[in-house]
């Protein structure tokens, strides 16, 4: 069975997503800025080097893993089965909802994606509050947020994320959504390639380095944000106060809403790529 009517017309729109969203020229002052981030990184030892971005890797490894193992994302995904079961009993795992028509499982999409931009609304908006434990914690809670819905949005469409390979792709996207656009084209395409592979393994033997000075950007923003509110708060005006949490909580927002309609758009085109492929 080929593709309906609504999944061609989804998949054309997808392509002319893909041809137009990751044109964009570099301007001058993002290559003064490339050119610095990776000089500095050069000024690292080799061996330093290695391990800091090892580690990064390894720490959001845990924080994925963390993640797929929580209480509240499996009783996230039993509601979304529960959900599916009223449009089709034969639904009793994460990779049957590729069973259903892709409109409802845009329609479960939907609530993971407004479900966490809310969420990271709000945590946004305490980080602003300039409280220096709540502003300490607001990359690696950003992080799992954004992580977290990854995951949730790529098991509505009917990928595991308890298999190694699916964890391993779900990061990857969640990396790819958050690099400066300049860089995704090529890693989107590298990431493509990988899903498009016709035996696609329980485990994943493909490159499981994660982060290089490219990616810095994004962290390096949220502590710039983090060390900005600091200092605007410590005048205690109420007014700075509220300025700077609704600055946060407009950033944080602005970060996932980025991430999930890109992971959206990821786990769609697979599906559908899928779809025709096995046609």
């Amino acid at each position: 069975m080929g593709l309906s009517d609504y999944e061609l017309k989804l998949y054309r729109e997808l392509q002319n997503w893909e041809e137009t969203f990751f044109v964009e020229e570099t301007n001058d002052f993002e290559r003064m800025y490339d050119y610095w981030l990776e000089e500095s990184i050069e000024l690292i030892p080799d061996e330093l080097r290695e391990r800091f971005f090892n580690n990064l890797d390894q720490w959001l490894f845990y924080v994925q893993n963390a993640i797929q193992q929580s209480q509240n994302v499996n009783e996230k995904i039993e509601l979304i089965l529960t959900q599916a079961q009223i449009h089709n009993n034969q639904i009793q795992t994460v990779a049957d909802l590729k069973l259903l028509p892709i409109e409802q499982l845009n329609h479960f999409a939907n609530q993971q994606i407004s479900n966490h931009q809310l969420l990271s609304l709000f945590q946004g908006g305490m980080s602003g509050s300039g409280h220096t434990l709540l502003l300490g914690a607001d990359l690696p809670l950003m992080l799992t947020i954004n992580l977290r819905a990854v995951q949730l949005i790529g098991s509505t469409y009917g990928y595991d994320m308890r298999y190694p390979f699916e964890m391993m792709i779900a990061l990857k996207v969640f990396y790819c959504a958050t690099l400066p656009k300049r860089f995704q084209k090529m890693f989107w395409q590298e990431l493509m390639e990988e899903v498009t592979d016709a035996s696609i393994p329980f485990l994943y033997e493909g490159n499981e380095k994660i982060t290089d000075a490219s990616w810095l950007t994004r962290p390096l923003s949220q502590i710039l944000k983090g060390w900005f509110i600091y200092l605007f708060n410590k005048k205690k005006e109420t007014s700075n106060s509220l300025f700077s949490i609704v600055f946060s909580a407009g950033v944080n927002y602005a970060i996932t809403k980025k991430v999930v309609s890109f992971a959206k758009r990821f786990y769609q085109y697979r599906l559908l790529q899928e779809k025709l492929d096995n046609h």
